[in-house]
């Protein structure tokens, strides 16, 4: 028999759980996740014909926060989806027929994350950094950092979202906000050599939407330099598993060579890591989780370690379906 899947909604603002109430009228609900965006989106449609919605004094709109859970009742194993709290930061009303669009991310809709500011930390850890800015907004962290330390490190005119954002751009890591509210800083290498979570083969992938492979070696580079200290060493970074014969150098003057190696990587990150990349739907399942590491076997050449930067959750009249992309693992060569 097919599993059935069902929708939880419990709207904060009045801390109601609008479950029962809302179900009949959702048209569809997403869920995107994606290892190189801060925050988890929710778009849900709904159907309002009645006005039901539109004239609920409970909905306020902007800033309004909810919690939205996936799951299929009395199954075992338990594949839940809890993304957590998101807070509406988009609300669209189309007509006729009346339809209410809602999007909302799980970071809160907070000014001082987005002020900028000009500071510089001396004499701390990535770690120590990050734990700093967590600390003044109230948040905790999670992940697991490089240990790497800074003499002097500026945020120059920028706030400390952005600031956060560079900071694991230019050090390869992840930065997002997780499940749990916390901002999540975590290595991407220590990722990429993560044991494989799943095993997917062509029994495991659904049929709609069509899987597809695509590799490319369009905007790819074999060396990547970057620079550190104050006599223009670099710390160099080699991947043969592309065609290209170019090399790519940062603009980023590091202050020692293990600051270096990760700003290396990084460079390698934004322009090869997405060279090999593979797009698939599987059923619903919560348990698949961003940045898993997985083998995907029945499609010879293209068999292989994949590593998962973007899950989209979505529930509509065809189920619910979890849509994988993921990429290519390989090892480059430090030099």
């Amino acid at each position: 028999m097919p599993l059935r899947p069902y929708l939880s909604i419990i709207y904060n603002t009045s801390n109601l759980d609008i479950s029962g109430f809302i179900r009949s009228f959702v048209l569809d609900i997403s869920i995107t996740q994606r290892l190189t965006d801060a925050a988890t989106s929710v778009a849900l449609k709904i159907r309002d014909d009645e006005m039901k919605f539109q004239n609920d004094p409970m909905f306020n709109g902007i800033g309004d926060s909810f919690d939205v859970e996936l799951f299929y009742e009395n199954h075992t194993p338990d594949r839940r989806l809890s993304p957590g709290r998101f807070y509406l930061d988009r609300v669209e009303l189309s007509s006729p027929p009346d339809v209410i669009n809602l999007q909302a991310i799980n970071r809160p809709l907070n000014l001082a994350l987005r002020t900028k500011k000009t500071r510089t930390f001396s004499n701390l850890s990535l770690t120590g950094i990050v734990s700093a800015i967590a600390t003044e907004h109230g948040l905790s962290i999670s992940g697991i950092r490089e240990n790497i330390t800074f003499t002097n490190w500026e945020q120059k005119d920028k706030s400390d979202l952005e600031f956060l954002m560079d900071l694991a751009k230019d050090f390869d890591h992840v930065f997002r906000f997780d499940d749990q509210g916390r901002i999540y800083f975590q290595s991407w290498e220590l990722l990429d050599n993560a044991t494989n979570t799943w095993d997917f083969d062509k029994d495991d992938i659904l049929q709609s939407p069509s899987l597809r492979f695509t590799q490319s070696n369009n905007g790819t580079y074999q060396s990547f330099q970057a620079e550190y200290g104050t006599n223009g060493e670099t710390a160099i970074l080699l991947d043969d598993f592309v065609f290209s014969t170019d090399t790519l150098k940062g603009s980023i003057v590091y202050e020692d060579f293990e600051q270096a190696r990760l700003g290396a990587r990084a460079l390698w990150r934004r322009s090869n890591s997405l060279s090999r990349l593979v797009e698939f739907a599987i059923e619903g399942d919560g348990r698949v989780k961003l940045g898993n590491n997985f083998s995907l076997t029945g499609y010879g050449v293209f068999d292989g370690n994949y590593q998962i930067q973007e899950l989209r959750n979505s529930l509509s009249n065809n189920g619910w379906v979890t849509e994988i992309k993921g990429r290519k693992l390989y090892e480059e060569s430090p030099s």
